[in-house]
């Protein structure tokens, strides 16, 4: 040991020490004290002059003055030593490597047998002075080894942060021969105190414990199949926090696929009583594909849809929520659409009636469908969902779309033009809906989005409506006959009259040819003295906000934006079965076209449709395939409408002349009724359009209107049934959510646990989603339990906080909602175990 290494550690004495003993039984170390060279340190030699000694420091005149006494003898017992005042006043330094390393850290020899048991921590320079750094005064010996194992995991002074850490390993690897906490800890003799740590937190014990087995006992202990294993309930705060940690999660993850096959999880499942269920436990992935089976089951057994969305609920704070998301959205969506068909009266008197039904409750039966086979396309589990899915086509084909198409189609039949007194044309749209803005002197932004049906263009304005400072009114057009795109497109521009080319179904208007986006800019350009301009969605995406965006606005009076995803897709029979993903892709496009509009400081905006379409995710029935009728000429043909001359009449065609459609030509056209389509080589046969169903010919108009001030709020909620006492391991509350969660008013999603005033957490943190759409007061009241981890021992006897926390928007930062102060009051009784 050199002589600069001791003289160093001296230095170091003697900045919390006056008076340092040096006792060298040997007299190995006199030259190294004959050496050292603080000058401010009056160095002593005691060799039979004590008493001259103590004369000399006592009698000192500077009350700070430092002494190094150096005695080359043993230290004497206590009543032997005449200077034992002066050592019991300062401090007995040694030169041994124990001593030396406490001397470093700054703890008093009374820690040397720590020292001594963990020598090789203190080889390490910067372990020494990271342990330096975190002693406090009052740490005894637990506290130091907690900091030095703390120190070796580079973590925070917490056994669960350490064995966090040290779970942050592949789960498969051969683990006893490599054990993560040896591998840390065991060098420095380290590793058996921290498993004892582990067993006064977790009562996890092991004749050889290891990091495995404890992994193995803490998943064993989180298994409600599990009657045999169990641990102290820090087990379950821990678990939630290894769950919730951004860090760690995907490591809890790969633990939880593993000890799922190892403890054989899959085979305990299978003998589970049918009238257990696993709440909300989500320890293994395998419980979340369990209740998702268990609930399809229930669902095809006619359970009540409140039984069904209160299981639901429970498990959207589940860790593998997001892989399963889908799934439970579609078991949501087949429950709607159970409910909206049990209610659902599909008759109608008139043409004006079945659209007022259709645009006032049945078009939610189509959303719930398409929703419903969207997020089944999307979970992809065909096995788990097939009774679902064969439910949800089955009955929206036979009980909704088959009835509802006949029963149209007979309104239809006895019509001698194409109309709907009490809704507006679509060809009107440019003068009823365009033409105010201009008369009032306003910009107006219309955007076309092709084949937008009605129950999507709602669907769409209600998740607008719910995002602040939106607002988005849906009314009906009812569409051009045929429902195509040529005319639906000729039909929102401006103009008198619509001719069709009964031979390339082309579309002029006023003469002018309305094909494409260069054809229909000058028509509206024309028709606004050179203020109006027409623009495809992608090149309006692709602008310029400050610059080109704002000219663009500038120089223009009405801007028309074509947009096509949804017929691009459903029109093609490769990817026609991808329509409803289409639809939503078309939400995403909409969303950002109307959002750009609103920062080049467009505030009127109007969205609409060329058509509507039919759709089924399953193949077309044989007997939906309508003969084409025998014709003096077919000119053009689709799978919803032919064109010609010298049509018959023919029971399941319906038969219009151009002038009945309003259209100017010299043609008829065939319309199959109900759900028929014409054959149609190399064409699709479940999308279709062009037809006289309500789903083709009801056309959305969305009034699109953003606003200056915050339009949305959040629902709130309260706390009930808090006890004033904490009396047992575990809180029970219930929380109330004051109103439905829907519209501009928006979900809240809180963090729930319970901490002690210095901020310290004393339970499990749940996270909890307050989403309730229930208009029924008792059904949004939800209960939680949390429990307490090992920490709130210390504060027992004091008040606490139950606290119920959010994130801000856009943020990672948590802010306190509400607060609940009550009394950690645990007796003496609870700390032992029940036998």
């Amino acid at each position: 040991m050199s002589d600069s290494r001791i003289h160093n550690s001296l230095q170091q004495v003697f900045q919390r020490h006056r008076l340092v003993f040096w006792y060298d039984a040997t007299g190995e170390w006199v030259e190294t004290f004959n050496g050292y060279p603080d000058e401010s340190v009056v160095k002593l030699t005691v060799a039979g002059n004590e008493f001259g000694t103590k004369v000399r420091i006592v009698r000192d005149p500077n009350p700070d003055a430092k002494f190094l006494i150096y005695v080359p003898t043993a230290r004497p017992a206590d009543a032997d030593n005449w200077l034992l005042d002066l050592l019991l006043q300062g401090y007995e330094y040694k030169a041994d490597k124990a001593s030396l390393a406490l001397q470093e850290v700054g703890l008093p020899h009374e820690f040397l047998h720590l020292a001594e048991a963990h020598g090789k921590y203190f080889h390490s320079a910067k372990r020494v002075q990271a342990l330096k750094e975190m002693i406090g005064r009052d740490d005894q010996s637990r506290e130091i080894r907690l900091k030095m194992m703390a120190v070796l995991a580079d973590t925070d002074v917490e056994v669960d942060a350490m064995l966090l850490r040290f779970l942050r390993t592949d789960p498969e690897a051969d683990l006893i021969a490599t054990d993560r906490v040896d591998e840390c800890l065991g060098a420095a003799a380290l590793a058996e105190p921290f498993w004892q740590e582990v067993e006064r937190l977790f009562g996890y014990t092991a004749a050889v414990p290891s990091l495995r087995d404890f992994a193995v006992s803490l998943f064993r202990g989180a298994n409600p199949l599990d009657t045999q294993a169990a641990l102290h309930p820090h087990a379950k705060v821990f678990l939630q926090r290894w769950k919730d940690s951004q860090t760690h999660s995907l490591w809890f993850r790969d633990w939880a696929h593993q000890m799922e096959k190892e403890l054989q999880i899959v085979a305990a499942l299978g003998g589970l009583d049918e009238r257990k269920t696993l709440g909300d436990c989500d320890t293994f992935e395998i419980f979340e594909k369990f209740t998702l089976h268990r609930l399809c089951q229930s669902f095809a057994n006619g359970a009540a849809a409140m039984d069904l969305r209160a299981v639901v609920q429970q498990r959207r704070g589940s860790i593998w929520w997001p892989q399963h998301e889908h799934g439970y959205a579609a078991l949501e969506q087949a429950v709607e659409l159970r409910e909206l068909l049990a209610g659902a009266e599909l008759t109608m008197d008139s043409v004006t009636s079945g659209v007022s039904r259709y645009v006032t409750t049945w078009w939610r039966i189509d959303m719930a469908y398409r929703l419903c086979t969207w997020n089944l396309r999307r979970y992809g589990q065909v096995q788990v969902m097939e009774q679902i899915s064969q439910w949800v086509e089955k009955s929206y084909v036979n009980n909704f779309l088959l009835p509802l198409a006949d029963r149209w189609s007979d309104q239809v039949r006895g019509m001698e033009s194409w109309g709907c007194s009490d809704v507006i044309a679509q060809r009107r749209f440019f003068s009823h809906y365009v033409q105010p803005f201009l008369t009032k002197g306003q910009k107006v932004f219309v955007i076309i989005s092709d084949a937008l049906r009605y129950e999507a263009a709602s669907d769409f304005a209600q998740r607008l409506r719910s995002a602040n400072r939106w607002t988005a009114e849906v009314e009906a057009l009812f569409g051009s006959l045929p429902s195509y795109t040529q005319l639906g497109m000729a039909a929102l521009l401006p103009g008198q009259q619509l001719t069709v080319d009964a031979i390339t179904a082309t579309v002029t208007v006023d003469g002018r040819g309305a094909t494409g986006t260069a054809n229909r800019r000058e028509i509206l350009s024309l028709a606004c003295d050179g203020k109006a301009t027409a623009i495809q969605a992608e090149e309006f995406l692709e602008l310029n906000t400050k610059t080109e965006g704002r000219a663009l606005m500038r120089d223009h009076e009405v801007i028309y934006i074509f947009h096509n995803i949804i017929d691009k897709t459903g029109d093609a029979a490769g990817t026609e079965a991808k329509t409803f993903d289409a639809v939503e892709q078309a939400f995403a496009e909409l969303d950002l076209i109307i959002k750009k509009v609103a920062n080049i400081n467009g505030s009127n905006m109007l969205l609409t449709a060329d058509h509507g379409f039919l759709f089924q995710q399953d193949d077309v029935a044989k007997d939906d395939a309508t003969p084409l009728p025998t014709a003096g000429e077919w000119t053009f043909r689709n799978r919803r409408f032919a064109l010609g001359l010298d049509i018959p009449p023919n029971a399941k065609v319906k038969i219009f002349d151009s002038t009945e459609l309003g259209l100017a030509g010299d043609w008829s056209a065939a319309f199959p009724l109900s759900l028929g389509r014409f054959p149609l080589q190399g064409s699709g046969m479940r999308y279709v359009h062009g037809g006289s169903s309500l789903q083709e010919v009801v056309v959305p108009v969305v009034k699109i209107h953003k606003a200056r001030a915050d339009d949305t709020d959040k629902v709130e909620i309260e706390l009930l049934r808090v006890p004033a006492k904490i009396t047992t391991g575990q809180l029970s509350i219930a929380l109330f959510q004051d109103r439905p969660a829907q519209g501009k008013v928006l979900p809240r999603t809180l963090r729930v646990g319970i901490f002690a005033k210095d901020g310290t957490s004393l339970s499990e943190i749940k996270t909890h989603t307050f989403d309730s759409k229930e208009s029924e007061a008792r059904q949004r009241e939800t209960t939680l339990l949390l429990v307490l981890s090992a920490a709130a021992d210390t504060f027992n006897n004091r008040e606490v906080d139950l606290r119920l926390e959010e994130t801000v928007s856009g943020t990672i930062q948590i802010v306190t909602y509400k607060t609940h102060s009550l009394k950690l009051q645990k007796p003496f009784t609870s700390d032992f175990d029940e036998h």
